[in-house]
């Protein structure tokens, strides 16, 4: 992947935490806009050309292998 990374400044993100806020626009029937603003960035990591290239070259062989391994993984 060639995006960057964004790492909130603070521990107010994840799955758990976005479906609380989403939870809280359905029961106070608030403007989505209002609730589901993005957080505050401490550090944004941007990609390493040799990483990313090692990583598509670990997923081109994962998606070589997974038709044998796809039962398994059921």
């Amino acid at each position: 992947m060639k995006a960057p990374i964004d790492v909130p400044a603070k521990g107010d993100f994840g799955a758990a935490f976005g479906a609380a806020r989403l939870g809280l626009v359905a029961a106070e029937e608030e403007e989505p806009a209002n609730i589901l603003t993005t957080p505050p960035i401490a550090e944004s990591i941007e990609p390493s050309p040799a990483l990313a290239e090692r990583y598509q070259e670990s997923y081109a062989h994962w998606r070589k292998i997974y038709p044998a391994v796809r039962e398994v993984m059921r």
